[in-house]
């Protein structure tokens, strides 16, 4: 082989080296140092804080791309390395939010950047974080986001209103969640059975939703009682009660038993109600 063609080959191997070392070994170097996201449940925004380590001594630019941020109820994964939060963001859709025409400066020493997250339902969901620039991956990691179930409960209670001719017991009742993530659809079925004569007397069956550490009333009407229970000292009223549609009328001498169950997944709580009580007297 000739020693020019040997240089030449030589030269070549030595640029595309360089080249190499160039690519690869310049740019930033940035490291994710830090991620936490505060407890928050299904249907509601959340952030996740990532700290980010840029070890150069000059600012850099560059993207985050976040798998798996939102996952709708179909269990259908969204990526983005849009909403990422600026100081003056308030929520996923502030235009104020990062878009992807602009990249994020990081200053020398560590830095604080937010990302909106969002899920429909319960569930462990793993989101990765890669930072990029121009194209080079710099850093990646992944924080495992716990989005925690509901915590449904149910109450019944009743208020008394004495009439010449019957007791007239309003009851009202609620459907309240202790958890941070919202329920919907949550099938509710009312029993209710006469202790006199041990026959059920009404059943429906309707569906609720509530948001997380919140309640919601059971009832068709609002401002109105979830059911009427009429104990007549002789002959009924007859007053129909008109718009609740849950109107129970009994005799002296009838006690109701009122259960009322909530089924949502594979949580199920329940509620009762004695109807009038036992210790309870004219």
């Amino acid at each position: 082989m000739k020693k020019s063609t040997l240089i030449s080959i030589s030269v070549i191997l030595l640029v595309l080296v360089l080249g190499g070392l160039w690519y690869y070994g310049s740019g930033a170097d940035v490291k994710i140092t830090d991620m936490y996201a505060s407890p928050f449940g299904a249907g509601d925004p959340g952030k996740l804080n990532i700290t980010l380590q840029n070890n150069g001594l000059k600012p850099v630019d560059i993207w985050l791309e976040i798998e798996n941020a939102f996952v709708d109820e179909t269990g259908t994964s969204y990526s983005t390395s849009r909403l990422v939060i600026s100081d003056n963001s308030t929520g996923p859709w502030d235009e104020g939010s990062v878009s992807l025409q602009r990249p994020i400066r990081l200053v020398h020493g560590n830095n604080s950047v937010s990302v909106w997250l969002g899920y429909k339902l319960p569930g462990e969901y793993p989101v990765k974080v890669r930072v990029v620039q121009n194209g080079r991956l710099l850093d990646e990691d992944t924080y495992l986001v716990n989005i925690p179930l509901p915590e449904l409960h149910l109450k019944l209670e009743n208020e008394l209103e004495r009439r010449n001719t019957s007791d007239v017991y309003k009851v009202y009742g609620y459907l309240i969640n202790y958890g941070l993530s919202s329920a919907d659809k949550v099938s509710t079925n009312l029993t209710v059975t006469n202790e006199r004569t041990g026959k059920t007397v009404f059943t429906s069956s309707e569906f609720y939703s509530v948001g997380g550490q919140d309640k919601s009333a059971l009832r068709a009407w609002p401002g109105y009682p979830y059911a009427i229970v009429e104990i007549a000292h002789d002959k009924p009223s007859g007053d129909p009660y008109k718009p609740i549609p849950i109107v129970i009328i009994g005799q002296n001498g009838d006690r109701f038993l009122l259960n009322i169950t909530s089924r949502w997944q594979d949580q199920v709580t329940s509620a009762e109600l004695h109807i009038p009580a036992q210790e309870e007297g004219r």
